[in-house]
């Protein structure tokens, strides 16, 4: 009996380790800095999820084991660059960074900028050809796009079929069944771009009766251009009354019901990823209920059969509820001008006028003379905070050559923008005393905040 115990023991440690994923990282520039390697849980929210994290060693090596169930597209952040490359399960890679370009002062400060994506280089192992096959997929795509741009030929529809013809046939069959469909997904998104087919065609050739391809980048992207703005073409189509108030009674039951009398929607999870995908894009603009989506994505996370949809929802919940009001928002931990670190928790107990802004823009700086006068006479009840994407002399020459006495904060992190939902500055959010969000977002200086402010300070 010990012997069997033993020899089960030793076969689920062999078993084990033969699942893990191998990648080993070459990268001389990196010598001893601490890289973190990430990937996505799912191409609708794009959370960031650490797949791991490895020291270099004093030549810049490493080597890590992952476990992983898909084919991931891992990335890593460095500065200008995102390093990124392709890895299956069960398989062994190596992997070569070989460029480092730190961002400068100026565009440590710029909230909104925008890395460069850098391929890995895969060295000779297992999985080199895989990542050679779908990086040539991607070059060739890019070069049909932009030949098409480049010769402005978007309107000579002979000139887009021969391109894309020759890029077909220069696709050779694949043994990988994650690539061919990444080709076959690819191609469909330059038909699409090019409208080379109807739309219903595109839908019924790729998506009717067809595997939900969740962890495939090419498949999900091609699925959140055909279906951008969904839920409110549906609403000016046959029906569209009863849509919009489905949707905005938050009944998950009557909304399937009317999209399932569409073809194109009669897989029921397929149905559900559809209604997912449009509910986190329609959750930022005023078109739907935020409660009423919320309410829809709560009741797929709770009754859905599909791991993959279950985990898109409750992504998508945690990413509505951070900046929905009666919750409370994101955290930080940032410096103001004084170098004191000040964080989101340490205004508690009085009301939070948040916004984000820089004081190199003139609509900022014109919302700045308002917020003088509003902190003059609001001030003792609402902290007013300013998180600036500016250096830290330009804040403090502005402020002191205007006088200006509330809480400027320095932010350089872009992480924080993207959770705050920040696509312009100015942009505001109002925060009641126990930390959770009454107005999200709020009005700016020059609309109706005067009222808003006056009823909570009284």
């Amino acid at each position: 009996m010990k012997s069997f115990l033993l020899f089960a023991c030793l076969l689920f440690s062999v078993t084990n380790a033969c699942s893990q994923t191998r990648i080993g990282i070459s990268a001389p520039k990196y010598k001893g800095d601490m890289l973190t390697l990430y990937t996505y849980d799912n191409y609708i929210v794009k959370n960031e999820k650490e797949l791991a994290k490895c020291e270099m060693d004093s030549i810049g090596n490493a080597s890590i084991t992952v476990d992983i169930d898909d084919v991931e597209c891992v990335f890593m952040h460095c500065e200008k660059l995102i390093y990124y490359f392709f890895i299956q399960p069960y398989s062994d890679i190596n992997v070569e960074f070989s460029e480092k370009m730190s961002l400068n002062e100026k565009e440590k400060l710029n909230p909104f900028f925008e890395p460069v994506y850098l391929a890995a280089n895969v060295t000779a192992t297992s999985d080199s050809s895989f990542n050679i096959q779908m990086l040539d997929i991607d070059s060739k795509s890019d070069s049909v796009i932009l030949s098409v741009a480049k010769n402005k030929k978007e309107n000579d529809r002979h000139f887009k079929d021969s391109l894309l013809a020759v890029f077909k046939n220069s696709l050779t069959v694949s043994h990988n069944e994650f690539v061919n469909n990444y080709a076959k997904y690819r191609t469909a998104a330059m038909e699409y771009l090019f409208k080379t087919k109807r739309l219903k065609d595109l839908q019924d050739e790729y998506f009717v009766d067809k595997p939900i391809l969740y962890k495939n980048p090419a498949y999900c992207e091609l699925l959140n251009q055909i279906n951008e703005k969904y839920f409110l073409h549906r609403t000016q189509q046959a029906r569209g009354n009863d849509f919009r108030q489905a949707v905005n009674k938050g009944n998950l039951v009557e909304v399937r019901r009317i999209l399932n009398s569409d073809e194109y929607l009669h897989d029921k999870d397929f149905c559900d990823f559809l209604i997912l995908q449009n509910a986190y894009s329609e959750f930022y603009d005023s078109n739907f209920s935020r409660s009423a989506l919320l309410e829809i994505v709560n009741s797929i996370a709770k009754e859905t059969a599909s791991r993959h949809n279950r985990i898109i929802a409750e992504d998508i919940r945690n990413a509505f509820v951070s900046l929905l009001a009666g919750y409370s928002p994101p955290d930080f931990e940032l410096q103001d001008i004084q170098g004191n670190l000040k964080s989101l928790k340490s205004f508690r107990g009085k009301y939070v006028y948040l916004g984000f802004s820089s004081v190199s823009s003139y609509g900022c700086i014109q919302d700045f003379y308002l917020m003088k006068q509003l902190h003059g006479k609001f001030g003792e009840k609402i902290h007013f905070v300013s998180i600036c994407a500016d250096d830290k002399n330009d804040i403090e020459h502005f402020t002191e050559s205007e006088k200006i006495n509330w809480t400027f904060l320095i932010c350089n992190n872009s992480e924080l923008l993207k959770k705050y939902d920040v696509r312009t500055f100015p942009t505001y959010y109002l925060i009641d005393r126990e930390g959770k969000l009454l107005k999200s977002p709020a009005p700016s200086p020059s609309e109706d905040v005067y009222k808003i402010f006056e009823s909570i300070a009284n």
